[in-house]
């Protein structure tokens, strides 16, 4: 980051240079670089291919654009791009970045992204790592960019109403939030009424079949977790006889005995009485003896309690013939209405809530369609607000936009915002959305005794380009818009005395909010208050890009070389870029003089 005493030293008349220091690195032909940017007008010239599009390329990474690896030096693993900014009076980036809790330094803030061969996309604000999301939102309070494609935008009419709508945002935006809001709620309504309104065919079959559905679910009297309780007595009774003798003999083995003779617990009891009386004289005898003795209380133990399972058995032929019935139900249930007892319990419970949403289906149309009848009422109001909202900013945005057109050149230039009336038959609501119900389009004449057109079938290049620039301008007089503002070649079209024109409105732009300029035109590169060079070289077998800050006379080469051409910077024509450049200062004291006047 810059030191305090070099912020200090971008204040100048004023004005303070939002964007401060751009540093890129291992970014296409551009290999480790550092532009320090001035407070007003700054271009940056050079010959065609020189890399003027890398800084570009380099400003559009920062406000978060699409990031294409090619973009890497050739045989490097990343690149990185830094932007500082101040901060100082800029209230509204200080308080985002405190609800963000991406505060750094009071007066400046630095955003970066680094890109890497493997596809990472790496965002930071002041250093702390952040989504690709947040750092759009951040360097959107800081960067407004022009690029050189940017008028084609003019020629759909579909953007014409967000030109008006940001000319209007005080007195238009409160009322198009307010109709967004409302739109949303009765869009959601039409959608529940238009179900409602299926064919009562349909519904009548979609009632018939959930009735057959819920009659036979109810009929089963579900319980949740039942067919554990009735597999274990489906095993019961279909192993009852082998269970039943299983009991029998063991018994009889046990403790009943067999054919008259002892019992396994008799003998058992025999066995530890004999020990009994030599248990004492050694303490193995002990161990012996006590562990029979156990065993002993322990068989008889279990022989008892088979006795009990024995005697409780019961076979019920009814009983098991009812629980192999219950099962084939759940089995034929589970195939059609869930694998598990507790799913076909759900499913019930929801075909029983759609049942009475469909059978009580007219008390809610009638329900929905009174609703829908009132928020349709209550669109069209909020229509006809923004509808007039928008009329009465249409006619100032005319008289705006044509005195800035009359400024750049083009004295005899009208413009009008046209709404289009309804057509026969078609109603307001036919035309509800969340930008309102307005179409309007920007209808152009450049010339007298011509009537006005669409303005994408009668507007040259030259003229679209000078229309946007109008735009642009009218959008840096706004609070609250990025006051560094980047343009990538709008002099598209234009030359002569038009590009003289172009030169001093984006000078008088400069006058207010930071300007970073690309050109082609030497009318524009003599009214900047700074200007870089950007050229390419040779360096170890690769070619590279550098960006050099250039003297006064250094200027009067450049505007030279540009006015004719590579090669052509003779004494004369350096003489007369350095007239250009005397003209030039002369005459943004004139303007600015005229302006204070005013």
């Amino acid at each position: 980051l810059l030191s305090r005493r070099q912020r200090q030293m971008c204040i100048r008349d004023r004005k303070i240079a939002m964007l401060l220091q751009l540093s890129i690195h291992h970014l296409a032909l551009i290999n480790d670089m550092t532009i320090d940017f001035e407070p007003g007008m700054n271009v940056m010239t050079g010959e065609t291919g020189a890399g003027k599009s890398i800084v570009v390329d380099a400003v559009n990474l920062v406000l978060g654009e699409r990031a294409d690896r090619d973009l890497i030096t050739n045989g490097e693993m990343k690149a990185r791009v830094e932007a500082v900014f101040d901060i100082a009076d800029n209230e509204k980036v200080k308080a985002l970045l405190g609800e963000l809790t991406l505060t750094g330094d009071e007066d400046t803030a630095s955003i970066s992204r680094e890109l890497t061969s493997a596809g990472r996309n790496i965002c930071r604000i002041n250093g702390t790592i952040v989504p690709l999301q947040t750092l759009k939102q951040v360097s959107a309070q800081l960067l407004d960019i022009h690029g050189q494609h940017e008028h084609q935008l003019l020629l759909d009419s579909k953007n014409h109403i967000g030109y008006l709508d940001e000319y209007a945002a005080d007195e238009v935006r409160p009322l198009l939030a307010e109709n967004e809001q409302a739109y949303a709620a009765w869009r959601q309504t039409a959608q529940k009424l238009s179900k409602l309104r299926k064919s009562v065919a349909e519904r009548e079959q979609r009632i018939d079949m959930l009735r057959f559905q819920l009659e036979e679910l109810r009929g089963a009297h579900l319980t949740a977790g039942e067919e554990e309780e009735l597999e274990r007595q489906k095993v019961f009774y279909r192993n009852a006889g082998k269970i039943m003798s299983a009991f029998d003999e063991s018994c009889a083995l046990l403790s009943d005995g067999v054919e008259g003779g002892s019992s396994a617990v008799e003998l058992l009891r025999e066995g530890v009485n004999a020990l009994e009386p030599v248990a004492s004289l050694d303490a193995r005898y002990e161990t012996v003896y006590a562990r029979l003795d156990g065993l002993c209380y322990e068989v008889e133990d279990a022989a008892r309690d088979l006795r009990d399972l024995r005697e409780d058995m019961d076979y019920d032929g009814e009983e098991a013939e009812r629980v192999e019935s219950r099962l084939d139900l759940l089995r034929r249930l589970n195939r059609k209405y869930g694998a598990t007892t507790q799913e076909m319990i759900r499913y019930r419970d929801k075909i029983e809530a759609e049942l009475s949403e469909l059978e009580d289906s007219d008390e809610a149309a009638e329900r929905l369609e009174k609703d829908y009848r009132q928020m349709t009422r209550r669109l069209e109001e909020i229509s006809v607000k923004l509808t007039h909202a928008r009329e009465e900013a249409a006619r100032r945005f005319e008289r705006a936009i044509v005195e800035q057109l009359h400024d750049l050149g083009m004295k005899n230039a009208r413009l009008s915002m046209a709404f289009a009336p309804l057509a026969e038959g078609e109603k307001l609501r036919d035309r509800f959305s969340a930008q309102g119900v307005d179409r309007i389009e920007m209808m152009f004449c450049a010339n007298l005794g011509q009537p006005l057109k669409p303005l994408a079938r009668v507007a040259s290049g030259g003229e679209l380009s000078r229309i946007m620039l109008a735009l642009k301008n009218l959008s840096a007089q706004k609070p609250g818009i990025p006051r560094s503002m980047v343009f990538d070649e709008i002099d598209t079209g234009i030359s002569g005395r038009m590009a003289q024109v172009v030169a001093e409105k984006m000078s008088q732009i400069g006058d207010h909010h930071q300007v970073i300029c690309v050109t082609h035109l030497p009318q524009i590169a003599a009214m900047a208050d700074t200007q870089y060079l950007v050229c390419k070289y040779d360096e170890n077998g690769a070619t590279r890009t550098e960006v050099t800050r250039l003297s006064e006379s250094q200027r009067a080469q450049e505007i030279a070389r540009m006015v004719g051409g590579a090669g052509c910077e003779s004494e004369s024509s350096v003489r007369h870029a350095a007239v250009m450049l005397e003209e030039a200062r002369a005459r943004k004291q004139a303007l600015r003089a005229a302006i204070e006047g005013k």
